[in-house]
């Protein structure tokens, strides 16, 4: 008999078997046994974990009562940071130029804590004050003038920081890491982060990315990003977008074990755990396994997910809801899969909440939502409360070095933001992040101003300068230089110096006071 007799006739035995239905099983982790997992209507017996009763603020014996902008950046980025990352500088520049890679750095002399500061404070001030190209910030020409960076350092030295600015020491290389270039620099600033704050009970984990188009082996694409190309990194944040701890996605080739979603959020967390934090992420990282090892741990979690993780609830994923309704199962752990269905469905999990639904005001009006899924949205957006604050005045610039981006992305944006945090919360005052990213690039840059050579000044007038000889009688005109009379003061004394300087005939007539140099402060004030 053919198909079509079988469906013609309404006598005939259905011969078609229907398929049995699937159950609901989690495998171990050498896949011999299965493990049937028994999921009931929510009973409300979630997991009893221990209590958060530990304070969320920042940790005040580490901060004096009364605190200035200037002080708040220090406490993230000490002295001793800006000194390591100039002596790495000058070690990188001399390689190269005992390599002869270029005839510019002829003219390098070695750069000092006071100076890294400026090359900052002027990156930082460059986010404040957008032109095309480095090189418009010191141009004449009417439509770009500006006199704040000429006051600053001259072009050709910054262009010089900004090319040989080095954090470690090449020859020590780890071909095992791969952040080997960044990585003394992230683990100085992420101590700091912890040991200035305590984060909030309500945690969130997520993944921002900072932009770049280059050749590495670690860029990422990810289309839901503004900037879809650049290196990603996971983020634990609390609710005021303090970032309390970091991770630099590198690839699956060397740690493909650490790699997946689970150890990345217990890496994460390994500093607060069995302390009744409550955890939120998107369903990238939310699974059964993870929300397990977190309830061991004496944490909640709470998120979205995916259909596909493994354990799920087969009645939950395969019922079919209207618009407002819901489905909820709980296991044995007192761990809920619920899913509501709004536009679309949502599917989401969590170890703290049953299927409690709540009246929420909308734009439209009230709405009934569960709770689970109101919790969600109010908390995860700590993570792109960071980023947004981070996107305000950004200095990053185009590169073709990738650890120079991560650099600036931790040293001019992520800490700027948290001694931004830091800063409001202590004093108590109304303050906008651009005008405190203005504040800190004024400070950084007029640090140590006795440093600034005469022609860093503004040249308003737009004159050339030119090294003339005084007219007159030699032992009558000459005079100390003044940038080695300066140095020397400081060193030795005002008697020392007077007896170690010679005296010149040459001097600078556009330089404000028209100050007397000798040859080599000429070419390194002017030229450097």
């Amino acid at each position: 008999m053919s198909v079509r007799e079988c469906e013609s006739d309404s006598s005939n035995e259905i011969i078609f078997a229907r398929k049995r239905p699937r159950m609901d099983v989690f495998l171990s982790s050498d896949e011999e046994e299965e493990i049937v997992e028994e999921w009931h209507d929510p009973r409300g017996n979630q997991p009893k974990i221990v209590p958060f009763t530990h304070p969320s603020r920042f940790v005040r014996e580490h901060i004096g009562s009364d605190i200035a902008v200037e002080t708040s950046y220090q406490l993230f980025v000490p002295d001793e940071l800006i000194e390591q990352i100039a002596e790495q500088t000058n070690l990188y520049t001399a390689q190269k130029i005992e390599a002869g890679y270029t005839q510019r750095l002829a003219k390098w002399t070695e750069t000092s804590t006071s100076e890294i500061k400026r090359f900052f404070g002027l990156v930082l001030w460059m986010g404040l004050v957008k032109l095309p190209a480095i090189h418009h910030y010191w141009s004449n020409d009417p439509a770009y003038l500006q006199t704040f960076a000429k006051a600053v350092m001259s072009r050709n030295r910054f262009e010089l920081l900004l090319r040989m600015l080095h954090f470690v020491d090449n020859e020590k290389d780890n071909g095992s890491n791969r952040l080997n270039k960044i990585q003394p620099i992230i683990d100085i600033l992420e101590t700091n982060y912890k040991k200035y704050y305590n984060p909030t009970e309500d945690i969130c984990i997520d993944e921002s990315l900072i932009p770049f188009r280059g050749r590495i082996v670690f860029r990422q694409y990810l289309k839901q990003k503004c900037h879809k190309y650049g290196i990603k990194i996971f983020k634990l944040c609390c609710g005021s977008g303090y970032t309390y701890a970091l991770r630099v996605y590198t690839g699956k080739t060397l740690e493909k074990e650490k790699t997946t979603p689970t150890n990345i959020v217990m890496s994460l967390c390994e500093d607060l755990f069995d302390k009744g934090h409550t955890l939120y992420t998107d369903n990238w990282y939310t699974s059964l396994e993870l929300a397990e090892k977190l309830i061991s741990k004496n944490t909640h979690l709470v998120g979205t997910l995916r259909t596909n993780r493994r354990g799920n609830s087969h009645q939950v994923l395969s019922t079919k809801l209207k618009r407002g309704e819901i489905i909820a199962k709980e296991n044995n752990q007192g761990i809920t899969i619920l899913k509501w269905k709004d536009k679309k469905d949502i599917l989401a999990l969590s170890t703290k909440h049953s299927s409690e639904m709540v009246n929420v005001e909308c734009r439209f009006g009230s709405q009934i939502k569960p709770q689970i899924i109101v919790d969600y949205n109010r908390q995860k957006s700590a993570v792109d409360l960071s980023d947004q604050m981070n996107a305000y005045n950004n200095p990053l610039r185009k590169s073709l070095k990738w650890y120079r981006k991560i650099a600036f992305e931790l040293l001019l944006n992520t800490t700027v933001v948290h001694s931004y945090i830091l800063y409001k919360n202590i004093t108590k005052q109304k303050i906008s992040i651009t005008e405190f990213r203005k504040k800190l690039a004024v400070h950084l840059t007029s640090c140590d101003k006795e440093n600034i050579s005469p022609s860093r000044i503004a040249r308003r007038s737009g004159k050339k300068h030119k090294l003339e000889r005084k007219s007159g009688k030699v032992s009558e005109v000459r005079k100390y230089c003044k940038l080695c009379y300066d140095k020397n003061v400081r060193k030795d004394g005002r008697v020392m110096a007077r007896r170690k300087i010679k005296r010149v005939v040459t001097f600078c007539d556009t330089c404000e006071g028209k100050p007397f140099l000798c040859l080599p402060c000429y070419n390194e004030s002017h030229f450097l």
